[in-house]
């Protein structure tokens, strides 16, 4: 496939971009482009290292950017989705210049007579725009409709040097060395630079950190949330030093005062935002103790600082204040602890067997398997309950979403030997089942292309006793609403006849409702208890539900599916993600949320982690004990 070109493009241009970089492109997918793109984020490491293999650049002291640049359009953002078109026109002009569809990632900063870049510098841009800005373009993500993302490192760099034009002030290429990392380290120090990064010359963009990339830092530095103020001394005006801290564990620590590194204008600048942010309350979870009185701020402000190292206790020593920062929340600021050099030659634990994970499974977002993978690692702690010794469906999407897949039930291909598996005799057969009980289990499974977990509701030595009973709430074209209003009724039906639930996301359309049954009940007889909730249900809303199996039928109504209970059945087990737009999660939530305003793109990959640092896991009681059905049916039929 060759790349198209704009019809005002010089032909100049079009003979080298096509001599250098066709072949290339050729093997890049053309992919719709994604609005915004999260940024590949680095490992911080102790030292600097050689390797064969891997490339060093100057770590730029500025503001990350990634650039889309579109029909003359350009949009210009932090790591954080904040909007720089504003804050450095000219870099936007530049961009339009360069005559193409592509995304850029890069760093803005500011550069001294030396040609070193200066976070100080960049801050009094607005104030002083004579300063020297750069748009350092360190990778190119997206080109003409290609997605480059999948291409090793040098090849997208290898691109990006032929696009970039060698005269511009405003944009400038990232150079590189290879392998020597240690010398480059040296120089970089000699020069008081901030750092270098390292990077597999081989590695795909992947959105979240790796150890594919890492940084190493000549001096220490950390970002820190502004909690509060001293009272200025001697000839000092507006205030004497920041008391600042980083969250851990949600909740914010004190890690030193900041006093130095102040110029009058700067002094000025930062009372100027912080005057607005004025509290009575202590923003640290332990209020540090002090000599000085201490006027408090919301914790919204974030400051880089230089420091000499940590102390025993934790605190900053001798810290420099270099600079406000706009591109980064505050709660996402943790303290940096650096991982040892010897972190990038250990093999990732799914190495061995873990294939295309740069392979795009949501074009439109942009996610791939190897973020898909990065999700259920994370989420292991609060999913593999859900799953241990439960037969597993397996609902493989190799391609991602944009294809249905296939189901598959019986596991005939060789498997490692720490997979465990169960056979399973059905009516006519046996099936054997993957047991997903374990993290690299759970890692091989979404190797073979699952995005969707499925387990069983019953567990091996107990098979034919479900550990819950599920009512499936399926919209059928009704308003969301009507589901949540089902959802509702069916819980304060349940609460009548004694028996607990639990309500969850299904994650594509509608909510799952669960009851747990502790296992003492067959299939035969949850089933026809089931029918008959499902029934007292629908006599309550005749309008707005339906029984009815086939959906032409049921067209417009919430169905209640309690078909969902019988043996060899699976629905998606809570925190799986779902192969659907904007990647859904099927999530667990209080009663108390299942309200009108509740939708289910309130949680996805983007947010889930978000939640689960606010909220413990509300499902884990049916896992538990189990109502009486006996009672319960005895309740029915009083409620008919």
């Amino acid at each position: 496939m060759r790349i198209q070109y704009r019809a005002k493009a010089k032909n100049s241009s079009k003979r080298a971009l096509k001599s250098k970089v066709s072949d290339i492109l050729h093997s890049a997918p053309l992919r719709r482009v994604p609005k915004k793109i999260h940024p590949m984020l680095c490992t911080l490491l102790d030292a600097p290292f050689d390797k064969k293999g891997w490339i060093f650049e100057i770590k730029w002291d500025g503001f990350r950017a990634l650039a889309t640049v579109q029909k003359d359009k350009v949009s210009l953002y932090s790591r954080n989705f904040t909007s720089f078109n504003q804050k450095f026109p000219k870099i936007i002009e530049a961009l339009k210049s360069l005559d193409v569809d592509a995304i850029f990632d890069g760093e803005i900063v500011a550069l001294d007579n030396k040609g070193v870049s200066q976070f100080q510098l960049i801050q009094n841009y607005k104030t002083s725009p004579s300063q020297k800005i750069v748009y350092c373009i360190f990778d190119i993500l997206y080109l003409n409709g290609h997605d480059l993302r999948t291409l090793p490192l040098l090849q997208r760099k290898a691109i990006l040097e032929t696009i970039l034009p060698k005269s511009s002030s405003l944009l400038r290429y990232s150079k590189h060395i290879t392998e020597k990392g240690v010398s480059f380290f040296k120089k970089a120090e000699a020069k008081h630079l901030e750092g270098i990064i390292g990077k597999d010359a081989s590695s795909s963009y992947q959105t979240h950190r790796s150890k594919d990339w890492v940084k190493i830092k000549t001096k220490m530095g950390q970002e820190v949330v502004v909690c509060g103020f001293t009272k200025p001394r001697n000839s000092r005006t507006k205030f004497g030093a920041l008391l600042v801290g980083v969250y851990e564990k949600g909740k914010l620590r004190y890690v030193g005062h900041v006093g130095g590194g102040f110029s009058t204008e700067s002094l000025d600048a930062v009372y100027l935002k912080l005057k607005p942010l004025i509290q009575s309350k202590c923003p640290f979870s332990i209020p540090p103790k002090g000599n000085m009185p201490v006027t408090w701020v919301k914790p919204k402000l974030l400051a880089e600082v230089s420091f000499s190292n940590w102390t025993k206790d934790g605190m900053m020593r001798q810290p420099i204040f270099k600079g406000l920062r706009s591109d980064k929340k505050s709660k996402q600021v943790r303290k940096e602890n650096p991982l040892p050099k010897e972190a990038v030659n250990k093999k990732k634990e799914t190495q061995d067997f873990f294939t295309h994970k740069d392979k795009i499974f949501w074009p439109k977002e942009g996610y791939t398997k190897g973020d898909v993978l990065a999700y259920y690692t994370q989420i292991a702690p609060y999913i593999l309950p859900y799953l241990k010794d439960r037969p597993m469906i397996l609902h493989r999407q190799p391609n991602g979403i944009v294809e249905e897949g296939f189901y598959q039930k019986n596991v005939e291909q060789k498997l490692p030997k720490w997979i465990k598996t169960a056979v399973v005799k059905h009516t006519n057969r046996k099936v054997n089942y993957i047991l997903v009980n374990d993290l690299k289990t759970l890692q091989y499974v979404v190797n073979l292309g699952c995005i969707e977990m499925h387990p069983l509701n019953s567990r091996i030595g107990h098979l034919n006793k479900p550990d819950y009973f599920v009512l499936d709430l399926d919209p059928s074209g009704a308003d969301f609403k009507h589901v949540v209003e089902v959802a509702k009724t069916a819980h304060e039906i349940l609460e009548k006849i004694g028996l607990k639930s639990y309500c969850k996301t299904s994650g594509s359309k509608g909510l799952h409702i669960y009851v747990p049954l502790a296992a003492k009940y067959s299939f035969a007889i949850v089933k026809e208890f089931v029918s008959q909730v499902a029934l007292l249900i629908h006599e309550k809303l005749p309008k707005t539900t339906s029984l009815e199996r086939v959906p032409a039928k049921r067209k417009g109504k919430v169905y209640i599916d309690y078909l969902q209970n019988n043996p060899g059945q699976a629905v998606a087990a809570p925190y799986s993600l779902r192969a659907r737009p904007h990647a859904p999660i099927a999530t667990p939530l209080d009663w108390k949320e299942v309200k009108s305003t509740l939708s289910i793109l309130d949680f996805t990959l983007e947010t889930i982690f978000k939640r689960i640092k606010k909220k413990k896991d509300p499902f884990k009681p049916i896992l538990g004990r189990g109502g009486n059905l006996h009672k319960s049916l005895l309740l029915i039929e009083k409620l008919k």
